[in-house]
């Protein structure tokens, strides 16, 4: 006998025996789990028959790896929803200026932002530098209250001078009877563009880095 020219399918006996594809591979789906299992019972050894349990428990393991399968599906589903409408939400943002805490803007005609202070001060301070570390402008204001001060640079030096277009950097300090203390800045600027890179939506600022929605403090 020519034992190289037989070939024996496993599945001829539980009588799923099916022609092969050319070529590819599929998954085992929820028929053909169902379809194994009604073979498996039809041909169990009569003498040694699986238990309940055995069948409850196969069942149990199909269920949940098809429950996770789907769990996953509406999970990416959602996220594109979601996606979606954080872009539609950040396209109406277009135009209009955000506060984002960072210190440094490129600008040719000065910017606008906040110090953010925790606590009383007698003065806060505002120092711009340009981007060889100049200082180019101080602001200056006593006397103010925890909470956000605003400031307003016009792109001018302090002889009234425009200056260039550049990138600028903002410093702010907080002065009280313990001494001067940095304090953080947030700097206001228009949105340009939103931009969608899978799930995450991003808003292009003009003269700054791009910002995550999250970023936003305040929207003017």
């Amino acid at each position: 006998m020519d034992i190289g020219s037989t070939t024996t399918n496993p599945f001829a006996a539980l009588g799923l025996a099916q022609e092969q594809p050319a070529r590819g591979t599929r998954e085992l789906g929820q028929e053909d789990f169902l379809r194994l299992m009604l073979a498996q019972l039809q041909n169990q050894n009569p003498l040694e028959p699986q238990t309940n349990g055995e069948f409850l428990s196969q069942m149990a393991q199909f269920s949940t790896v098809d429950g996770v399968q789907q769990l996953n599906s509406g999970f990416g589903e959602l996220g594109e929803r979601l996606a979606g409408e954080q872009t539609l939400s950040a396209a109406a943002l277009l135009g209009r200026d955000v506060l984002i805490e960072a210190d440094t803007r490129h600008s040719g005609d000065g910017f606008s932002g906040v110090a953010a202070l925790d606590r009383p001060a007698q003065r806060v301070e505002i120092e711009i530098t340009d981007a060889a570390g100049e200082t180019v402008r101080r602001l200056s204001y006593d006397a103010v209250e925890a909470g956000e001060v605003a400031f307003a640079w016009d792109g001018r030096n302090a002889a009234g001078e425009m200056l260039p277009a550049g990138a600028y950097t903002v410093t702010a300090r907080a002065v009280t009877g313990g001494g001067t203390s940095q304090i953080p800045t947030l700097i206001s600027a228009p949105v340009s563009a939103v931009t969608r890179n899978g799930a995450n939506v991003s808003l292009e600022l003009d003269g700054m880095p791009p910002a995550a929605l999250s970023d936003i403090r305040r929207i003017a």
